[in-house]
């Protein structure tokens, strides 16, 4: 798994084991990859860490801050340009508009606008989808047209691929504009991402009640059996699918075989560290990806593993176990929106004031401030009143506390509007 990538905007907070939210791949943190998983809503989709940042996105508001800049991880501007909208880096590049027209920029700060066309965006890779009035194709860096432009939307099918539907039939082609996957039946892709051996989520209507399965690139069902939930869970080892009927939850492997029964009432849709949080009767537990049990269900909400620990919930207060259900953290954490460590640290929250512990609940920020993010790349996202700014683990600040609106690092740079 590639640790400095990627993807296109967000971390709806809070991705317990019961929470089904969308996210998209975009990594800086293997920490907070590893925890997140694959959860549903995009789960299929291989998208990983971007739900972290999209509660920036879409909760901060860049209200009287008209203009965009990019700031290196050392707080220096990489460029004295303001755009009037920009994406975070994908790899080299970021996407920008500058007085309506589209583009993007390199991490030396030189711009590349298309006055040409009407949109253009580029993901990872150097095809790029651009609009011209109605119709829409794809474009390289330098603005050639490497599909032509027709009445079809495009859409990113994961790094290297496009999903093009037209008249309600999809397909999936390469960069090349080869077709790898036609959709020749009546149903509806759900999955936003794939890999050449992986399969596809698809959804149809059985007596005006919507179903899902998985089909392959052949257009071959992988079983006639049909789901009332489908999501991509599993890492590359298991490659497990977690599925729904009649209000319980199991899982299902690449061969449509239900290799943990739907007996459960919730579940994680993270497989780390071997280990999986489910409910049953109320009460959460941990089992192998084989349904043995691991740790008993006797708690009243869990967490995924991440660095051999795993947030637990008894009574009102949260606290670590290990891997043996033996408790490394005492149950004296009030509940915060993200129980999990990223560069071996964790938020925690005390008289609605956040700061950071280790490993062994020591305090290693004081908790001072109105609101903060976890470690991504050595830097913490940290909110004092109205001013926004970034420290460091020792709590130094590196981007000084200022109103305006910020986001996480992405591939070492952080966009900022001011």
């Amino acid at each position: 798994m590639k640790k400095n990538f990627f993807f296109a905007a967000l971390i709806y907070c809070f991705l317990s084991s019961e929470n089904i939210e969308a996210q998209k791949e975009i990594a800086p943190s293997i920490d907070i990859m590893l925890y997140l998983g694959r959860t549903p809503g995009k789960a299929e989709s291989k998208t990983l860490y971007d739900n972290l940042l999209r509660k920036l996105y879409y909760e901060k508001k860049s209200d009287g801050f008209n203009k965009i800049s990019f700031l290196n991880s050392k707080g220096d501007y990489i460029t004295s340009k303001k755009f009037n909208m920009a994406s975070d880096f994908y790899g080299d590049y970021a996407n920008i508009i500058k007085d309506s027209v589209y583009g993007y920029i390199d991490k030396k700060g030189k711009q590349t606008l298309f006055k040409n066309y009407d949109f253009v965006f580029f993901y990872y890779g150097d095809i790029g989808i651009a609009k011209k009035g109605r119709k829409e194709g794809l474009i390289d860096r330098e603005g050639n047209i490497i599909r032509d432009f027709d009445n079809v939307f495009y859409d990113f099918f994961g790094y290297n691929h496009f999903m093009v539907t037209n008249n309600r039939k999809s397909q999936i082609i390469t960069q090349k504009g080869k077709v790898v996957f036609s959709n020749e039946l009546n149903y509806y892709i759900k999955s936003h991402f794939f890999t050449p051996d992986s399969l596809i989520v698809y959804q149809k209507k059985i007596n005006e009640k919507k179903m899902n399965g998985l089909i392959n690139l052949q257009n071959q069902l992988i079983s006639d059996k049909l789901y009332e939930e489908v999501y991509y869970v599993g890492d590359e080892e298991y490659r497990y699918y977690a599925v729904k009927n009649n209000n319980k939850w199991g899982y299902i492997n690449k061969n449509g075989e239900e290799v943990i029964p739907l007996i459960y009432d919730k579940i994680s849709f993270n497989i780390n560290e071997g280990l999986i949080p489910v409910q049953k009767n109320g009460k959460w537990g941990y089992i192998d990806v084989n349904n043995n049990i691991k740790i008993p269900f006797e708690y009243d909400k869990a967490f995924a593993f991440t660095n051999k620990l795993a947030y637990v919930k008894k009574g009102k207060f949260y606290g670590c176990i290990n891997k043996k259900n033996k408790v490394k953290i005492d149950f004296k954490l009030e509940n915060n929106s993200f129980p999990f460590f990223t560069d071996k640290l964790s938020v925690f929250r005390k008289n609605n004031k956040y700061g950071f512990i280790n490993k062994k609940g020591k305090v290693i920020i004081p908790p001072k401030f109105d609101n903060v993010y976890p470690f991504v790349d050595g830097l913490a996202y940290v909110k004092i009143g109205k001013k926004i700014g970034y420290i460091n683990k020792k709590g130094k600040f590196i981007v000084p506390l200022k109103e305006r609106q910020m986001w996480f690092p992405s591939d070492g740079i952080i966009r900022i509007a001011e």
